[in-house]
């Protein structure tokens, strides 16, 4: 048993109930036992999944030309911030520095690098991590900047949502319990957060008995958030997730809910809490239809493949012309970041601009399919009107 499991039963044990979000939220982020707080390796062979960053260094080179082409476009200011939220180890904003420093000395002269972590283990390790950056590198995230780029990878599925399921023809919020025997059980019960109840009025009554799904209210907060923290601007949300017309999809009959640990994955959330990885895939309308309402605009949504290969373009066109090859590291980490059975069409990029209507498109949205805007946005899946959904 783990100590947050013996914490969160103890809790429990009087017959009460917490909504899956309050145990997700406990299980991903108590501050002493929570699987973010712990310090050890999260990513890469010797954690427990695998992310665009673990890849290699690649993808945060790609991310940082990206940065610097949104740099220009905005005419090279004296100040210019990215803030990065989810940030993990590091590794990403050592990886974008290392890029600058070595490429675009003009760029990094400019550039202020703020890391939005609210939990003090991974903070001590990010400055350690990037102390040779420490005069461009902060933790104060709270003030918003005139000009920059707010960057989010896996971070939105990672923000504690609420379970709910259709049954006898109403939705019923499902609780964490104990059952007889003093193990994590589920409890419905009906749903009394408004945001929820709001979501689900909007939803309908067109499911199959028993269909499971995961609603996160909060995401739409974290892009209210995000919108705030920037004046002018490029937002890039990088994820595994889908419409809303495909993620509230009928044949979606158990929800998108997912752990992993030792890079075995598996739907019991119950498994080893504050060891295990608790995901749930983004409603990605819910996410742009909050950005809109925050002031922004929707200026991509497409899947990682085609965006970093509109980033990489340029580069690579550089090398056929030049007629020397990328390194063969640089093409296996490229290949396993952009191709369909490895990463390239398991994450998308959600691009928001604020105040750049005026400006050329950047080069990662050369591949960005105008269509999946209305998509994203359909009224039928997202109220302009409904600031709290």
């Amino acid at each position: 048993m783990t100590p947050l499991e013996m914490q969160l039963k103890a809790r429990l044990a009087d017959g009460s109930s917490m909504p899956f979000s309050s145990f997700m939220a406990a299980a991903l982020y108590d501050r002493e036992h929570g699987y973010y707080s712990q310090d050890k390796a999260r990513t890469g062979r010797e954690g427990d999944f695998f992310t665009s960053v673990s890849v290699g260094s690649v993808f945060g080179q790609l991310m940082a030309g990206e940065f610097c082409r949104a740099w220009e476009q905005l005419d090279r200011p004296a100040s210019f911030t990215i803030t990065e939220a989810g940030a993990n180890d590091g590794q990403f904003a050592l990886d974008v520095l290392t890029w600058a420093q070595a490429h675009r000395p003009d760029f990094l002269a400019a550039l202020q690098y703020r890391i939005d972590e609210p939990l003090p283990g991974p903070a001590r390790r990010q400055c350690e991590k990037l102390a040779a950056f420490a005069g461009k590198v902060s933790h104060d995230a709270t003030a918003a900047v005139a000009q920059g780029c707010y960057f989010a990878n896996e971070l939105l599925d990672a923000i504690p949502c609420r379970r709910v399921r259709w049954s006898g023809g109403r939705w019923v919020e499902c609780h964490v319990a104990l059952d007889a025997a003093g193990e994590f059980s589920w409890m419905e019960k009906d749903p009394e957060d408004s945001a929820l109840k709001r979501r689900l009025a909007w939803l309908g009554t067109g499911f199959p008995e028993g269909y499971i799904t995961e609603i996160a209210p909060a995401v739409a907060s974290q892009l209210r958030l995000a919108a705030g923290q920037l004046n002018q601007g490029y937002f890039f949300f990088a994820d595994y997730g889908y419409p809303a017309l495909d993620y509230y999809a009928a044949h979606r009959r158990t929800g998108t809910l997912r752990c992993y640990r030792a890079h075995r994955a598996h739907e019991d959330p119950f498994d080893h809490p504050g060891e295990t990885d608790l995901t749930a895939h983004v409603d990605f309308s819910l996410a742009a239809q909050a950005a809109v309402g925050a002031g922004c605009q929707v200026l991509a949504f497409l899947d990682q493949a085609r965006f970093l290969t509109g980033v990489a373009a340029p580069h690579l066109q550089a090398m056929e012309a030049s007629g020397v090859p990328n390194p063969p590291a640089w093409q296996r980490q490229f290949q396993t970041l952009t191709h369909p059975a490895h990463l390239g069409q398991k994450f998308h990029f959600l691009v928001l601009g604020k105040k750049v209507e005026h400006l050329p498109p950047l080069p990662g949205l050369s591949f960005a399919r105008h269509a999946a805007i209305p998509d994203l946005l359909d009224p039928v899946f997202a109220s302009p009107d409904d600031e709290d959904a």
